[in-house]
């Protein structure tokens, strides 16, 4: 008698949807929830990650989220959300921080999440030259490289240690480096990105 065994993901409270499948009805995932199928429904997980042929209608509720296919209607994101250069997210989108790769499409209502709007407080007591000198001290835009991707594969590759915390530098006209997503390979099967 075969076993699915075989086919689990390495990790556990992980869950991946094929290209080819179709689900209807609502997925919760303690952990992550990788898509390169077909989803009708609401999806919750704390990374979720939609491949090139991944498709998700309905409501999306994640820590953090990283499209390369098509998402419609409700997306939330709590930390981060990262739009891939062949993603397309239409609908209501919330999210705390956001990344958006050259050819990404996001149409819709944009939000920040109150958490993230929150603007640190000026006026420390120092003056305005010493204020200025520490930002000079600071390394220019262009060596400092976009965390956002590193960010959400360090959440694949750990996804029971919980949300990663690194900030994001944006490189004023350096374009980040391509980056792709690691999945979890599945036992005994070869998986394409």
């Amino acid at each position: 008698m075969n076993t699915a065994s075989g086919f689990r993901p390495d990790q556990e409270n992980v869950a991946y949807i094929g290209a080819g499948v179709t689900i209807k009805g609502e997925i919760s995932v303690p952990d992550l929830i990788v898509i390169d199928g077909t989803i009708e429904g609401n999806v919750t997980a704390r990374v979720v990650c939609v491949g090139q042929s991944g498709v998700i209608r309905g409501n999306i509720s994640a820590t953090e989220a990283d499209i390369s296919g098509t998402v419609s209607d409700h997306v939330e994101a709590r930390q981060l959300l990262l739009v891939r250069a062949t993603g397309r997210v239409e609908g209501r989108v919330m999210y705390g921080e956001i990344e958006l790769e050259k050819g990404a499409v996001v149409t819709g209502d944009l939000s920040a999440t109150d958490d993230y709007r929150a603007v640190p407080k000026t006026g420390s007591g120092k003056g305005a030259a010493q204020e200025r000198g520490e930002l000079e001290a600071l390394p220019p835009p262009s060596r400092v490289a976009s965390g956002a991707g590193d960010r959400l594969t360090d959440a694949v590759r750990g996804a029971k240690n919980g949300p990663t915390k690194a900030p994001i530098y944006i490189a004023g006209e350096a374009e980040p480096p391509r980056r792709t997503l690691l999945r979890p390979p599945l036992s005994g099967r070869r998986v394409s990105n």
